[in-house]
């Protein structure tokens, strides 16, 4: 199952000979992919890489959805419903007997939080969801496993970087150029998860960038 259509969350399906589900816009996105681009950044994380990735062919989804949808696997129950947010195609895993939901990317537990292409207040709504479903056990995209303690926190911090770049960067009228190059303050806010090393800058100015733009109107951005 994919819950959301970055390529940190697909791009090992090709290592399963299994079918793959997910929400139909994760497939669109998967299938326009320009693969020679995606394989080559991804051949850069490391030593290994390169060779993991000779002859890549993603594995796309072929079960898709639209808002809801249950599997019934042995004595289990998953129950995939949309709730975007961090995309616009995240979905939550819910596995009923467990109590346990797989969060996808609209929690990222004590680590930096990705909006590059969020829709703030849709990511607002999801958390809502999040807290009104009876389980209670969290499996977030990014961080350690949490409760419904800890969407307080994630809601705030997404207040928090809509603000900032609202007062900081818009009310001043700062060009959305400058505001990328100069909006670095949210960066020690939170730790960059595993394997995120050296990414903080980067993220930093694609969070402001996709803010900014929300902020004045101007639209969300799709990857």
């Amino acid at each position: 199952m994919n819950t959301e259509p970055h390529g940190d969350h697909w791009t090992g399906n090709a290592f399963f000979d299994a079918p793959v589900v997910a929400h139909e816009g994760v497939r669109a996105r998967i299938l326009g992919t320009d693969l020679a681009a995606h394989v080559a950044r991804v051949a850069s994380f490391g030593p290994e890489e390169p060779k993991l990735l000779e002859g890549y062919r993603p594995n796309a989804p072929v079960i898709t959805f639209q808002s809801e949808m249950k599997l019934h696997v042995g004595d289990h129950t998953f129950r995939l419903v949309h709730m975007p947010g961090h995309t616009a195609y995240q979905a939550a895993v819910i596995v009923e007997e467990e109590g346990v939901v797989f969060t996808s990317d609209n929690i990222f537990c004590k680590v930096h939080t990705w909006l590059q292409e969020a829709d703030p207040n849709l990511w607002l709504e999801a958390l809502e969801s999040l807290r009104g479903l009876r389980e209670d056990m969290f499996v977030p995209g990014h961080g350690p496993v949490c409760d419904k303690r800890y969407l307080d926190e994630q809601g705030a911090f997404i207040r928090e970087w809509v603000d900032y770049v609202r007062r900081r960067g818009v009310e001043r009228g700062m060009t959305k150029e400058r505001c990328v190059a100069e909006l670095t303050a949210m960066t020690d806010r939170y730790p960059m998860d595993v394997g995120q090393d050296g990414m903080a800058p980067n993220v930093m100015k694609l969070n402001v960038a996709n803010l900014y733009d929300f902020v004045t109107g101007a639209g969300i951005h799709r990857y």
